[in-house]
């Protein structure tokens, strides 16, 4: 599977239509647009690139919106836990993403 970030090495599916890939220097989750739409509010969907049919959240900084507001999708942590790891990332790389619209 092609990336944004290049040929994927691993890619495991979260849920329906999200995907975490992983390739030899990068990554991060592809969420297919129409289920990014039913999972993620405007603000995070804004944070995610367009790359075809997907919302591209790269590993550094962007997929802990989809953490922050699924925090489910993360298998390795429980829930409280990653919340709290993502609002912290967010927080430091998107401040934008608290405040009011």
């Amino acid at each position: 599977m092609h990336t944004p970030w290049g040929e994927a090495k691993t890619k495991q599916q979260l849920d329906e239509g999200v995907f975490w890939v992983t390739t030899d220097s990068h990554g991060g989750i592809l969420i297919e647009k129409g289920r990014a739409k039913e999972l993620l509010s405007a603000k995070a969907r804004r944070i995610g690139e367009l790359w075809y049919d997907f919302l591209a959240f790269e590993q550094e900084h962007a997929m802990m919106v989809v953490f922050y507001e699924q925090p489910q999708l993360y298998p390795w942590l429980e829930e409280e836990l990653s919340v709290k790891l993502a609002e912290d990332s967010l927080r430091r790389d998107y401040p934008d993403y608290f405040l009011l619209e």
